[in-house]
């Protein structure tokens, strides 16, 4: 009976500084029956015919006769103005609800727009709650009551939990890559009386507004969806480039709220622009695409210079060139892939020229485990390499190249 004497005396105190002069307070902190406090403070935009409970806190003997909720209109330096009565609260000994359906509806929130506009579908409401009591004394109680989306985003943490997000945290994935995981996690945020009637998922292709059924059933509570595995067929085709818009829609009752998030389909590019030289020079007779570094001997090298003006494959890792056509500043993993494929491939070539693009693919192992769990695999890379500049002395001759690397996920 002490907290709740003193949560009377709170709230009084705040009345009497909105409504009463100071020599009024102390009067009014001893003489109010009770107080009629809200059990949440939020509530989804689903939850529109959800009793929303208050629960009675009174003096011993008294009890709460009549809750009414009126809006606030109050002001700016206002702490609170009666404006139209929204319900009269159902009673229940200590307990108190009334149903969110006749706050009216859950679309005409204020936007943050300039001009703002009465359509937005989350906001709050500003109420009062007007109680009575048995021992004839009244409370006037601001509630600020905040509605919130009805179906959100979820992202996982590197602890494996998840929080809330503004978006999925997936914007690309890389095209024709279905080895990696591209996952986008919505949750529907209900109460628990509120019953979901549908999430329906759906598609539409770069900035279409048509949209179309994504293949599946979705959960009424929480999904995790991998936009990577989902067959390109589903789309009608894809090709590198294209964005998709997924659209997800919750319906409870004759209430919806939706979330939605483009993904592009990116390229598969090469990395990094890298510069090399190779020569006829002892010291710098060898060179590794891996590390960027000529050599003099064999650690670590991937080629060799051969005289005149030429590459020749070199080191014990597997590695093929392939004279190219293809555009250096333009070609892509894909056209790369194509173009060795349907090429010759050599371990040397000789009298490179200014200008002369090579193509290589080189297959180094990679660790993917840890220092107590190797785990070594074969990786395949696509190179490109471009001459840039031949130098040529007397008995000199040196090769500067550009060159760019990319490992092709196409699994």
């Amino acid at each position: 009976m002490k907290k709740y004497i003193k949560q009377i005396a709170t709230l009084a105190l705040i009345v009497a500084f909105a409504s009463c002069s100071a020599d009024d307070d102390v009067e009014m902190v001893t003489s109010v029956g009770g107080n009629v406090a809200p059990q949440t403070t939020s509530i989804s935009r689903l939850d529109n015919n959800y009793n929303l409970p208050l629960k009675v806190y009174s003096k011993e003997g008294v009890t709460a006769t009549k809750v009414e909720i009126y809006l606030n209109t109050a002001g700016s330096g206002e702490l609170f103005k009666l404006g139209a009565k929204v319900s009269d609260g159902t009673i229940t000994g200590s307990d108190v609800t009334f149903n969110t359906s006749t706050l009216g509806s859950f679309d005409t929130f204020p936007t943050t727009a300039t001009p703002s506009t009465l359509t937005g579908k989350t906001g709050s409401f500003s109420l009062l709650i007007l109680s009575t009591y048995s021992d004839g004394t009244t409370t006037t109680q601001p509630y600020t009551l905040t509605v919130a989306k009805g179906i959100v985003w979820k992202q996982y943490n590197e602890d494996g939990s998840t929080s809330t997000t503004s978006g999925s945290g997936v914007s690309s994935v890389l095209y024709n890559d279905h080895t990696s995981k591209a996952i986008i996690k919505y949750a529907v945020v209900n109460k628990s009386t509120t019953v979901i009637t549908s999430v329906v998922g759906e598609w539409a292709k770069n900035n279409s507004t048509v949209f179309a059924p994504l293949p599946g059933t979705f959960a009424k509570t929480t999904q995790d969806i991998d936009v990577a595995a989902i067959p390109y067929s589903t789309y009608g085709g894809l090709v590198a480039g294209d964005a998709i818009t997924y659209r997800f829609t919750v319906t409870a009752g004759t209430q919806t709220d939706v979330i939605s998030t483009k993904i592009t389909f990116a390229n598969q590019e090469f990395d990094a622009d890298k510069s090399g030289s190779i020569s006829n020079d002892p010291n710098s007779s060898k060179f590794s695409f891996l590390t960027g570094l000529s050599y003099d001997n064999t650690k670590d090298a991937e080629i060799a210079f051969v005289v005149p003006f030429g590459i020749k494959v070199d080191g014990t890792t597997p590695l093929t060139l392939v004279a190219s056509t293809l555009n250096y500043d333009t070609a892509d993993l894909f056209m790369a892939n194509t173009a060795y494929n349907a090429g010759a491939k050599v371990t040397q070539l000789t009298s490179l020229s200014t200008g002369d693009v090579v193509l290589y693919k080189v297959t180094r192992k990679v660790d993917f485990g840890t220092a107590d769990e190797p785990d070594i695999q074969d990786v395949d890379y696509y190179g490109i390499l471009k001459v840039t500049d031949k130098v040529s002395g007397d008995t000199s001759q040196k090769l500067i190249f550009s060159y760019k690397e990319g490992v092709l996920r196409t699994n």
